[in-house]
């Protein structure tokens, strides 16, 4: 199966049809997927996979410096493409090693809002760029979306008039959220200025400076750049926008199945790491305020 590179790469193009077509994985997973496996396949060269070769593997898997999260998501792959490989009939069945991860439930960072206030409000509508920064950042914090949802999003999934976007989750899952009163705003003067650029006729929301569409990596120097020329000391990436935006609703009084449709979790177990970090809010509140504290 591992003999040459071309066999290699026929087998991780199945294998990539086999997670779009019928397992329905995003684009994301699928890419993280191919990644795992191909590293798995290099460590390989040309021996057999069988039972030993694989255990192997995932037993030196603790000598690299993986966080557990990502070796969890290694051995997910690995199963996956070994359980498609056995069922395809191209390697004989074996009995897949069950490594269990204990993943680190590490409490999402959390911006104040005025900090938030601080990144939005660090641009202006004065030029395409400026504009287009200042409404990403708005969009991402007052949807909770993710920066692949945002990358993704297109004009028609955007409705001014009945004030809600359409995004793109995982495995498909399209979700409906509400565009909030100071979004709309800078979505209407965003969508102004970018309507009067000729070239800017993509049908995506949010372009490059060369009117194409946006990447995650883009969003990410966005991110980051403006945290640090607002003063933002703590590490800040796209997804701290997400922490912060569920981390508000709850403490603001939201309920958790309502913050889980928000962010378009399939399960509320994982939404339930929110409730986590507002303990400490909990917990502040009550001192403060209650008299028996």
């Amino acid at each position: 199966m591992t003999e040459n590179k071309s066999e290699t790469n026929k087998i991780l193009t199945q294998f990539n049809d086999f997670l779009y077509y019928e397992k329905n994985v995003s684009e994301n997973t699928i890419t993280a997927y191919l990644s795992d496996i191909s590293h798995f396949l290099k460590f390989l060269e040309h021996r057999e996979i069988n039972k030993d070769n694989t255990e192997d593997y995932l037993i030196n898997l603790s000598d690299f410096q993986y966080s557990d999260n990502t070796k969890k998501r290694i051995y997910s792959s690995i199963k996956a493409f070994l359980n498609f490989a056995m069922e395809s009939n191209l390697i004989d069945k074996f009995e897949i090693l069950n490594i269990k991860t204990k993943s680190k439930e590490e409490l999402p960072d959390v911006l104040q809002v005025s900090e938030i206030e601080n990144l939005i409000n660090f641009y202006n509508h004065d030029t395409f760029l400026s504009s287009r920064n200042k409404t990403i950042i708005d969009f991402m914090y007052s949807t909770g979306c993710r920066v692949s949802e945002l990358c993704d999003l297109k004009l028609s999934d955007i409705d001014l008039s009945e004030e809600f976007a359409r995004l793109d989750g995982k495995g498909n899952k399209q979700r409906i959220v509400p565009i909030g009163s100071l979004l709309l705003i800078n979505l209407q003067l965003y969508l102004e200025l970018r309507n009067s650029i000729h070239k800017a006729n993509s049908v995506y929301l949010f372009l490059t400076k060369n009117f194409k569409q946006l990447d995650r990596t883009a969003v990410f120097r966005i991110i980051k750049s403006t945290g640090s020329q607002v003063g933002i000391k703590s590490k800040i990436y796209p997804h701290s926008l997400r922490h912060s935006a569920a981390t508000h609703m709850l403490e603001g009084g939201c309920d958790l199945r309502t913050v889980q449709e928000f962010l378009g979790h399939s399960s509320v177990s994982t939404t339930q790491i929110y409730t986590k970090v507002t303990k400490d809010f909990l917990e502040e509140a009550f001192t403060e305020s209650h008299p028996r504290s």
